[in-house]
């Protein structure tokens, strides 16, 4: 009976059995007992292989290397007899001139590049080589009668014609050369010691052999000597599995070469000297592992006289290693030793596995066949199963399956008519949806293209706009600040004058920042913000930006602690506007949002970057700390966005939300990034890496005499005109000026302004550029153009914001440009540069006795006279002295130690009084101290 027959005659004969108990028990069985099995033949075959495989591939590779050094190292001993065989038959021996000689010896090292050097010295001191030196170009020596016997070594080209290079050795001797006195001993070709060659950093070796006339006497020696990096380099190209080495030693222990990038021998302490490298000691660890075993094996290398295969355990590892000795009859006696880690091998142990799943798969099939008759009574029911899947997976939902027989798959059946009719309801509901969906992506795609349309329109206009309001606003605002500024100068207003014209003065600087913030953020959104870099003092640069901060600190009852970590660069080349905008806006924010506590600001250098000629980069890191509200995770990711802000509503109220948004911008123009910590009510940190180009030239601080006691100039009355079509603009700076001492001159366009110019002859014009009948631009190019006229000096003031103005106003002649409103002092700064005046300033009669009898008691203590450190020094001294910082104060005092010695006894006293905690005698010392250095240094200046 068939096999189909019986399969038949069971169906209809059995009951609905589970499924599982047919298909899984005697596979299972089966499967088991096979890769058991192979697997256990896979462990034996696979360690069988690696051992094989690791044999074969060091007796190799040894014979690789036998067959390389035979080769290499035959050629000097085949060089040597090739010249004295031309020493014997050709005559180049000529005692009193071996130029021929040297010649040969020259043509004979291009015929033998692996060669290094090749040289005769003969028993009258006559000597004759040629070489390479460590530039890789060739020398020739000669030493005989027309050298008067001494050693010349000249530089020669590639058709060995001599160069410029000479030097003479008066001392040199080859008789008494290692290598002359080998030969001459031995009689017949030799090796010499290993040597380290004194052109290049490499070892070398010399074959030398004694030459004879045709009586038998000696009249001299040929040698010629290799490089053995060579040797290693040829090792290095060994590919010995994944990570195994090949080094040869001397029977001393001594490495002649290796696979290994590190070199046969190391230099002394001092540089100068070199010595060799035993194997024991190699930084290799494979290397130095090898050697320590073969000694622990054999008692010491001079054991090992035949080839030998071993293995041992380094690091857990299981190593192979082969030694071989190395010998041609000539001196040479060294070891060859190739070793190879176990764990390289797995290209064999990937083979076992291979063979693993091939027996796998036959234990398969076994199985397959044992339980045919049990597939069968499920093939067909299944085989109606996947027909009707493959229907439906390809769009024919309208199927429906029957099956008979066997229990899971009348359920499998019943299932699967379930899922078809679910399939066929969600692809019908799925299909409306699509067609919905794609109408509303067409619509909102539509949608959006003409809202983007519209942005750019608005963002455009918005621009424009803003531009013209701040122009519009800048020119009422120069009158305002103006005038403000002048008043605040007038000696003779009262105390509540001076607060009114005070808060006049901060509303218009206020309204002033907030038209600024607005026009930089529009400039950042059109991306034409621009940095202007120039020299600046950064010490005090810092100390500016610290002193305004701390006034708002001390109003606000709150600590305000500045420390210079390290040394500060004197002076920096970056944007010092931009620079002041983002840490004061920085600072300004953590005093803003500090309640109780303090603001920490830390500045330091932390690295530096390449030199050039006449600058360099550091890199300065800036660190801002504070103990006000914090901030949450979700405000921490929208605090740089316009207009956004943290805190309550009284705080919010401060700023218009640009500031940071604004401030991070200008950071990443240059190059660095602001970074922000902060913990909701315990405080914030933001800190920020700024590589800045440090400047070649000593800035001297600005002077801390302002316009506020400004009287006059000295020297000759120094003329101004004025020209302007805004009447108001003009009364403005003729009120600055003329009390100083200046003459002036006004005119309401350029036109005016050329007429008058020839009639009043000014040394200084300062002119606006926007004007009707001429405006500034056209007539400062028609003064350039005039020969009376070309050197005068033209001062553009204008309330344009915009970059190309400036620009146009420097291509029309302008020298300098100054921005509305005008700040006095800045305009005081451009005249002086300029005009090459010296101001004269009004000092208080009261303000050095005060100061300078406090002085004096800080300086004249019990131990006599101290020398006092410059303000910029005392200043995280001052701080940590007045929040009672006994760590600091004793860090600072130990810092000025090591600064300069004359500052001893200052330190010492400020270590006594940290000592015995007197914290007020400290903070009245470090006061009085501080300020009085300050006061002397502000008179001096």
């Amino acid at each position: 009976m068939t096999l189909i027959a019986r399969e038949n005659e069971l169906a209809k004969s059995s009951q609905k059995i589970p499924l599982r108990l047919v298909l899984v028990v005697p596979f299972v069985l089966q499967i088991f007992v096979a890769v058991g099995l192979t697997g256990w033949l896979s462990l034996r075959n696979g360690k069988t292989a690696v051992n094989n495989v690791t044999s074969q591939l060091r007796t190799e590779v040894l014979a690789r290397i036998n067959q390389q050094l035979n080769t290499y190292l035959e050629t000097p001993h085949l060089v040597n007899a090739i010249s004295v065989e031309a020493i014997r038959r050709f005559g180049l021996w000529n005692p009193d001139n071996m130029s021929s000689m040297r010649s040969y010896f020259f043509w004979q090292l291009k015929q033998f590049p692996t060669v290094s050097y090749i040289s005769f010295g003969g028993e009258r001191k006559e000597y004759a080589g040629a070489g390479y030196k460590d530039d890789g170009s060739v020398v020739i020596e000669i030493t005989d009668k027309s050298t008067n016997f001494l050693n010349t070594i000249v530089s020669v080209n590639k058709e060995g014609n001599p160069t410029q290079f000479k030097e003479t050795h008066p001392e040199y001797d080859p008789r008494i050369r290692p290598w002359y006195k080998a030969a001459k001993v031995a009689g017949k070709p030799q090796w010499n010691k290993i040597y380290q060659y004194y052109i290049q950093p490499s070892l070398g070796i010399s074959a030398s052999q004694p030459v004879y006339d045709k009586k038998g006497t000696l009249i001299g020696v040929v040698s010629t000597d290799l490089f053995l990096s060579q040797i290693g380099e040829f090792l290095q190209s060994l590919k010995i599995g994944r990570s195994g080495k090949t080094f040869i030693i001397e029977r001393s222990g001594l490495l002649v070469a290796s696979s290994t990038a590190e070199k046969p021998f190391f230099y002394s302490k001092d540089g100068k000297k070199t010595q060799r490298l035993k194997a024991i000691e190699s930084s290799v660890p494979l290397i130095k592992g090898t050697a320590q075993h073969l000694i622990e094996r054999f008692g010491n290398f001079t054991e090992i006289s035949s080839n030998q295969q071993l293995d041992f355990i380094l690091n857990g590892q299981r190593e192979f290693v082969q030694v071989s000795p190395f010998q041609d009859g000539r001196g040479l006696d060294w070891l060859i030793v190739v070793v190879v880690p176990e764990a390289d091998f797995m290209e064999q142990i990937n083979a076992n596995t291979r063979s693993t799943i091939l027996l796998c798969v036959l234990a398969l099939v076994l199985a397959t066949l044992l339980g045919i008759l049990a597939s069968r009574w499920i093939t067909h029911p299944i085989f109606r199963l996947s027909k009707a899947s493959r229907a439906i997976a390809s769009g024919q939902l309208d199927q429906k399956v029957e099956v008979n027989g066997i229990d899971e798959l009348a359920i499998l059946a019943q299932s699967f008519n379930q899922m078809a009719q679910q399939l066929r309801e969600s692809f019908a509901a799925l299909e409306k949806t699509n067609s919905e969906l794609e109408n509303r992506v067409e619509e909102r795609t539509s949608e959006l293209k003409e809202a983007k349309i519209a942005a750019d329109t608005a963002n455009h206009a918005k621009s424009e706009f803003l531009a013209n309001m701040s122009h519009e606003l800048r020119t009422p605002l120069n009158g305002i600040l103006g005038y403000a500024q002048i008043m605040e100068r007038d000696k003779t207003t009262t105390p509540k004058q001076k607060d009114a014209i005070q808060i006049i003065h901060q509303c218009g600087s206020h309204l002033l920042t907030l038209i600024n913030d607005v026009l930089d953020i529009s400039k950042i959104e059109a991306s034409k913000m621009e940095l202007y870099s120039s020299a600046f003092n950064f010490p005090f640069f810092l100390m500016g930006v610290v002193e305004m901060c701390r006034i708002r600190a001390e109003q606000k009852e709150i600590t305000f602690n500045y420390q210079v970590l390290n040394q500060l660069p004197n002076a920096v080349n970056a944007d010092e506007k931009r620079l002041r905008q983002v840490l004061i806006n920085l600072l300004g924010n953590a005093i803003k949002f500090t309640e109780k506590g303090g603001v920490i600001f830390k500045v330091g250098v932390i690295g530096n970057g390449e030199d050039s000629d006449q600058s360099s980069l550091t890199k300065v890191r800036f660190h801002i700390q504070d103990t006000g509200v914090g901030m949450a995770p979700e405000q921490l990711e929208k605090i740089f966005l316009p207009f956004e802000q943290v805190g309550n509503s009284q705080q919010k109220a401060e700023g218009t939300g640009l500031g940071l948004a604004i401030a991070q911008k200008i950071v990443e123009m240059m190059g660095g990034e602001i970074k922000v910590e902060s913990i909701l009510g315990q405080g914030s940190i933001f800190s920020l890496d700024l590589e800045l180009t440090k400047s070649s030239e000593y800035i001297e601080p600005n002077s801390s005499n302002t316009s506020m006691n400004l009287t006059g100039f000295k020297g000759h009355k120094n003329k101004i005109m004025l020209v302007d079509d805004r009447l108001e603009n003009r009364s403005l700076l003729r009120n600055i000026l003329e009390p100083l001492g200046f003459q002036i001159m006004e005119a309401c366009n350029g036109t005016e302004g050329l007429a008058k110019a020839a009639e009043f002859n000014p040394d200084l014009i300062i002119t606006d550029l926007v004007m009707p009948v001429m405006d500034g631009f056209e007539m400062s190019r028609r003064l350039r153009q005039s020969s009376e006229f070309k050197d005068v000096i033209l001062i553009a003031s204008s309330a344009s914001v915009f970059n190309f103005d400036r620009q146009n106003s420097h291509e029309a002649g302008c020298n300098e440009f100054l921005s509305k409103p005008i700040e006095v002092d800045e305009l005081l700064e451009v005249l002086k540069n300029y005009l090459q005046i010296e101001w004269i300033y009004d000092q208080p009669a009261d303000l050095g006795n005060e100061q300078r009898e406090g002085l004096t008691n800080v300086l004249n203590v019990q131990s006599g006279e101290l020398v006092i450190p410059p303000s910029t020094e005392l200043v995280a001294l001052f701080n940590a002295a007045r929040i009672g910082d006994i760590e600091v104060v004793e860090q600072e005092a130990n810092r000025l130690k090591q600064i300069d010695g004359n500052y001893l006894p200052f330190a010492n006293k400020i270590l006594q009084f940290a000592k015995n905690f007197e914290e007020k005698k400290l903070l009245a010392f470090v006061k009085k101290t501080f300020r009085g250095v300050k006061c002397l240094t502000t008179k001096k200046m």
